[in-house]
């Protein structure tokens, strides 16, 4: 049973911290730390909700104990050597765009855009998962939208 949620699991939290911290061998230092988490505590519902807020949690930990200001100042180009599980590529010319705009807008937005359009969870999902509430998630949304739109010169459907 555990194999199986790691199974289903893995690639999505994986891509999530990538996203959050733009570096592939944190990345899987985190997702190892936050299945490891996840297995200790033993969450009998929505797996990847906790482990979510778990990887979220370690994300933020890691940064904070490095006490780095720039807390999500990355990198302006995503991880040349990168292919799901051990490296991610970005597929092609607009995601990269997309991604490079992605950086630019505040951080919260981008949390909710990732959470919202990227891996496709729902408001009220969204909200458990940042610990948040709905109305903070649909202002968030339609405010990290209207940046991306910004930076992308109108030129894509956010």
């Amino acid at each position: 049973m555990r194999r199986d949620i790691f199974d289903t699991h893995y690639e999505a939290i994986y891509k999530y911290i990538l996203y959050l911290t733009n570096d592939c061998h944190l990345a899987h230092d985190l997702l190892q730390e936050t299945f490891y988490r996840y297995y200790q505590k033993n969450y009998d519902a929505n797996e990847r909700l906790y482990l979510l807020k778990i990887a979220r949690n370690l994300v933020y930990d890691h940064y904070r104990r490095k006490k780095l200001i720039g807390f999500f100042t990355l990198k302006k180009e995503p991880p040349a050597n990168a292919k799901l599980p051990e490296e991610v590529t970005l597929q092609n010319a607009e995601n990269e765009t997309l991604y490079n705009a992605l950086q630019q807008i505040k951080t919260n937005y981008r949390e909710v855009v990732i959470l919202r359009y990227i891996e496709q969870y729902s408001v009220k999902e969204t909200a458990q998962i940042l610990n948040t509430t709905e109305v903070k998630v649909k202002n968030d949304t339609a405010r990290g939208l209207k940046a991306l739109r910004e930076l992308l010169g109108g030129v894509r459907n956010a």
